[in-house]
Protein backbone atom coordinates (compact mmCIF):
# COMPACT_ATOMS: atom_id res chain seq x y z
CA UNK A 1 0.00 0.00 0.00
CA UNK A 2 1.48 3.34 -1.08
CA UNK A 3 2.23 6.03 1.50
CA UNK A 4 2.57 9.78 1.02
CA UNK A 5 5.47 11.43 2.86
CA UNK A 6 5.27 15.20 3.34
CA UNK A 7 8.66 16.75 4.08
CA UNK A 8 9.42 20.37 4.98
CA UNK A 9 12.76 20.24 3.18
CA UNK A 10 13.88 19.49 -0.38
CA UNK A 11 14.46 15.81 -1.17
CA UNK A 12 14.60 15.30 -4.93
CA UNK A 13 14.58 11.51 -4.99
CA UNK A 14 13.88 10.06 -8.45
CA UNK A 15 11.04 7.61 -9.01
CA UNK A 16 12.32 4.04 -8.84
CA UNK A 17 14.97 4.72 -6.19
CA UNK A 18 14.97 2.63 -3.03
CA UNK A 19 15.00 4.68 0.18
CA UNK A 20 15.32 4.13 3.91
CA UNK A 21 12.84 6.14 5.99
CA UNK A 22 13.69 6.92 9.62
CA UNK A 23 10.90 8.25 11.84
CA UNK A 24 11.47 9.68 15.32
CA UNK A 25 9.63 9.47 18.65
CA UNK A 26 7.52 12.39 19.87
CA UNK A 27 9.27 13.06 23.18
CA UNK A 28 7.05 15.95 24.26
CA UNK A 29 5.36 15.43 27.65
CA UNK A 30 1.92 13.84 27.33
CA UNK A 31 0.17 17.05 28.42
CA UNK A 32 1.75 18.97 25.52
CA UNK A 33 0.86 16.42 22.84
CA UNK A 34 -2.57 17.94 22.26
CA UNK A 35 -0.82 20.91 20.67
CA UNK A 36 0.09 20.86 17.00
CA UNK A 37 3.59 19.74 16.09
CA UNK A 38 5.84 22.41 14.62
CA UNK A 39 8.71 22.30 12.14
CA UNK A 40 11.05 22.42 15.17
CA UNK A 41 9.88 18.97 16.35
CA UNK A 42 12.18 16.30 14.82
CA UNK A 43 9.36 13.73 15.01
CA UNK A 44 7.24 15.78 12.60
CA UNK A 45 9.22 14.71 9.51
CA UNK A 46 11.28 11.59 8.75
CA UNK A 47 14.86 11.46 7.51
CA UNK A 48 15.26 9.95 4.03
CA UNK A 49 18.33 8.02 2.86
CA UNK A 50 18.46 7.35 -0.89
CA UNK A 51 19.96 3.85 -0.97
CA UNK A 52 20.79 4.15 -4.68
CA UNK A 53 22.90 7.31 -4.35
CA UNK A 54 23.81 7.36 -0.65
CA UNK A 55 22.43 10.89 -0.27
CA UNK A 56 20.70 11.55 3.07
CA UNK A 57 17.96 14.20 3.21
CA UNK A 58 17.01 15.81 6.53
CA UNK A 59 15.88 19.02 8.16
CA UNK A 60 18.36 21.02 10.24
CA UNK A 61 16.51 19.96 13.44
CA UNK A 62 17.58 16.38 12.68
CA UNK A 63 21.22 17.47 12.48
CA UNK A 64 21.54 20.27 15.05
CA UNK A 65 20.01 21.31 18.36
CA UNK A 66 20.52 24.97 17.42
CA UNK A 67 17.45 26.98 16.50
CA UNK A 68 19.06 28.79 13.57
CA UNK A 69 19.25 26.47 10.59
CA UNK A 70 20.72 29.13 8.34
CA UNK A 71 23.80 30.03 10.37
CA UNK A 72 26.44 27.39 9.74
CA UNK A 73 29.23 27.92 12.25
CA UNK A 74 30.17 24.25 11.99
CA UNK A 75 29.47 21.78 9.18
CA UNK A 76 26.32 19.73 9.61
CA UNK A 77 26.87 16.03 10.36
CA UNK A 78 26.21 13.37 7.74
CA UNK A 79 23.77 11.52 10.01
CA UNK A 80 20.95 12.59 12.35
CA UNK A 81 21.72 13.62 15.92
CA UNK A 82 22.47 10.70 18.21
CA UNK A 83 20.07 11.93 20.90
CA UNK A 84 16.98 11.49 18.69
CA UNK A 85 14.93 8.43 19.59
CA UNK A 86 14.02 6.35 16.54
CA UNK A 87 10.46 5.04 16.40
CA UNK A 88 10.59 3.20 13.08
CA UNK A 89 12.90 2.50 10.15
CA UNK A 90 11.64 0.97 6.91
CA UNK A 91 12.58 0.73 3.26
CA UNK A 92 10.44 1.81 0.34
CA UNK A 93 10.56 2.48 -3.40
CA UNK A 94 9.78 5.99 -4.59
CA UNK A 95 6.84 6.04 -7.00
CA UNK A 96 6.63 9.83 -7.46
CA UNK A 97 8.33 12.98 -6.17
CA UNK A 98 7.22 16.63 -6.21
CA UNK A 99 9.10 19.68 -4.90
CA UNK A 100 7.15 22.85 -4.18
CA UNK A 101 8.69 26.27 -3.53
CA UNK A 102 7.14 28.03 -0.54
CA UNK A 103 8.03 31.68 -1.13
CA UNK A 104 6.95 32.93 2.30
CA UNK A 105 9.55 30.66 3.88
CA UNK A 106 12.14 30.71 1.06
CA UNK A 107 12.17 26.94 1.24
CA UNK A 108 11.18 23.91 -0.79
CA UNK A 109 8.86 21.25 0.53
CA UNK A 110 8.72 17.70 -0.85
CA UNK A 111 5.97 15.16 -1.35
CA UNK A 112 7.09 11.57 -1.93
CA UNK A 113 4.74 8.78 -2.92
CA UNK A 114 6.41 5.58 -1.72
CA UNK A 115 5.69 1.86 -1.71
CA UNK A 116 7.12 0.13 1.41
CA UNK A 117 9.13 -3.06 0.75
CA UNK A 118 10.01 -5.88 3.09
Amino acid sequence: MALTLALNYPAAVPAGHKIEVTEFVDIRPEKKRHKTLTWMDPCQYPVILDLDTGIRYMNHVHASRGGNGGLMLHPYPLVPRGDLQVSRVYQAVVKACALVMVEGYDNQHTTLLVEPVE
